[in-house]
């Protein structure tokens, strides 16, 4: 596994951040997230595009609170 992939899912479980909630954010499968993230599939930017919008998620929580 990549670091960065460890990085994503441990910041995504530390801010309760599901794969569905990630993959519905990103407008993806949660198919297509689980594959990224257990490094079956490494699309081109997906690493930024992730990380990207594992921020995004965190900061709308945030906003929610």
């Amino acid at each position: 596994m990549e670091k960065w992939i460890a990085a994503a899912v441990g910041k995504m479980h530390i801010h309760g951040i599901s794969q569905i909630e990630l993959a519905s954010h990103m407008n993806v499968t949660n198919d297509y997230i689980s594959l990224i993230l257990r490094g079956k599939r490494a699309p081109k930017n997906s690493k930024e595009r992730i990380l990207t919008a594992i921020d995004e998620v965190i900061k709308q929580k945030n906003l929610s609170k």
